[in-house]
């Protein structure tokens, strides 16, 4: 692998917001050296034909020796990010010596096929380089960037003996080999610092931290709206098909980006996917749990299961709230025994009695600390717009182009973080990512304290978002309409 850039070792080191990184196109200076590198056409014939480009995605192969841990010249910093079981999340750094040294996270992944490691020309391995090839393509500031990508795999081998038949003092010897092991690894950047659960739950279980995480999530819908545009936008029509907490990750600038592509593929208008697909059940549109024909629409509904667990948790109750409370058997959620077959596709029925159950926890909410007030008239309004986006009818969901000015106003909440610069940039020229020209990229005036999380954010000269979003004037599902006209009244506005 070599590297190439200008600026010192310690500067070179450090995390830059990602708007930064891809300007500066600081991914294009990551290219493998070839050592330990595969040169049989049955390995590298897939990666040309995925359109993956050798430089940026390498094949190694270790013979018999078994490895999982992330290879040369990446170098392990702290305890893994992530673990479950089949893939494995490092931050990784490159060592000392090379001119570029950017922190990574490195995704590492077992790869099975009918619970057997893949062959170099099997249809699983085919997939997966397009899923990677499909990443490179991506350029946006809430959706974490692809770097490089590798494989490994072992060869084990067998020696099986045989005494033929009638020959008492005969033995046959057979050597066989196959794939012990086979893995994926894709370096991506920035590594996060967690992911959008565990950003939710530190609310409640260090109520310290939630003067500055709160502010913070307010924002977060805008910015999710956009890279989900982002990705359905008719020039890069991809859907991302496993939208949850868990796949949204937090910088150490408290910015939310959209990870894990291992479910996305590409789409046409007017093209579905039919059939069993892998899929998170619990945030799954009615279509995809029921293996109909699906599309883009697929994404909206699940952002908005997304959307509104973060809104109950900015209404001052644990995202698990939303689960428990629209839950058939809200009992056994309690317990633990149904939380893991809960689905929101199958709750949509009690949509209405937890409307008015939210209303009264902002009532409440509002009565005990007055200063809320804001911030709960605000999400009040937003949930008309979550309605629709988990309409149970697909046809009835909005396109993600319209999301973003339904929840612009949530900026305007709180002094800092204040307005996503590159979002409203976005909005308004189609571009999210600056030019180099610019002394100091939006994300960089966001966080200008200069990075972390905690108490290191300047909020920007802000900008009136409010007068974007009128609820009033909500078009949705009949249900959805008459909630928009009780927000005012439930809140004490008329």
């Amino acid at each position: 692998m070599s590297f190439d850039s200008n600026g010192s070792q310690a500067s070179q080191s450090q995390t830059i917001p990602l708007c930064d990184f891809l300007s500066a196109q600081e991914d294009s200076l990551f290219a493998w050296d070839d050592v330990g590198r595969e040169t049989s056409d049955s390995w590298l014939i897939p990666v040309t034909t995925s359109g993956l480009h050798a430089h940026k995605h390498k094949v190694f192969h270790h013979g018999s020796k078994e490895y999982l841990t992330p290879p040369s010249p990446f170098i392990q910093q702290g305890p893994e990010l992530g673990d479950s079981g089949s893939t494995i999340v490092y931050k990784v750094t490159a060592p000392e010596g090379y001119g570029y040294r950017r922190p990574l996270a490195l995704k590492v992944i077992v790869c099975k096929e009918n619970s057997r490691p893949p062959g170099p020309e099997s249809k699983a391995r085919d997939d997966a380089l397009k899923e990677v090839m499909t990443m490179t393509s991506i350029r946006h500031p809430h959706i974490v960037a692809y770097v490089a990508s590798f494989e490994d795999y072992c060869i084990q081998t067998r020696e099986i003996k045989k005494r033929p038949r009638g020959k008492a003092h005969a033995m046959l010897s057979q050597v066989n080999q196959r794939i012990k092991k086979h893995v994926l690894g894709i370096a991506m950047y920035p590594p996060a610092q967690c992911n959008l659960r565990t950003f939710m739950d530190e609310v409640f279980q260090s109520p310290k931290e939630a003067d500055w995480i709160v502010p913070h999530l307010h924002t977060y819908f805008g910015c999710l709206s956009q890279a989900v545009a982002f990705l359905h936008r008719h020039n890069n029509k991809i859907r991302h098909k496993d939208i949850k907490p868990e796949n949204i990750v937090i910088d150490d600038f408290g910015v939310p980006m959209l990870t894990d592509f291992g479910l996305s593929k590409h789409f046409e208008t007017g093209h579905y996917s039919e059939g069993p697909t892998p899929k998170t059940l619990k945030y799954a549109d009615p279509e995809a749990q029921n293996e109909q024909s699906r599309d883009e629409h697929g994404d909206i509904f699940s952002l908005g299961c997304v959307f509104l667990e973060m809104a109950t948790v900015l209404l001052g109750k644990p995202f698990k709230f939303a689960e428990d409370n629209l839950s058939d058997d809200p009992s056994a959620s309690a317990a633990g025994g149904g939380a893991s077959d809960f689905k929101f596709s199958e709750s949509l029925h009690r949509i209405n009695s937890y409307h008015t159950t939210l209303t009264t926890v902002a009532h409440d909410l509002v009565a005990s600390d007055p200063s809320r007030e804001p911030s709960v008239k605000a999400v009040i309004a937003t949930l008309p717009h979550i309605y629709h986006m988990m309409d149970g009818v697909k046809s009835r969901r909005p396109s993600a182009q319209l999301l973003y000015p339904w929840f612009r106003h949530l900026y305007d909440v709180h002094d800092s973080p204040g307005p996503c610069a590159n979002c409203e940039e976005e909005r308004r020229s189609g571009r999210a990512i600056p030019s180099r020209s610019n002394s100091r990229s939006p994300t960089t005036q966001r966080n200008s304290a200069g990075g972390g999380l905690p108490g290191s954010s300047q909020g920007l000269v802000r900008r009136s978002t409010a007068s974007a979003v009128v609820v009033a004037g909500f078009v949705a599902s009949p249900m959805s309409s008459q909630m928009s006209t009780q927000v005012d009244e439930e809140m004490g506005e008329e």
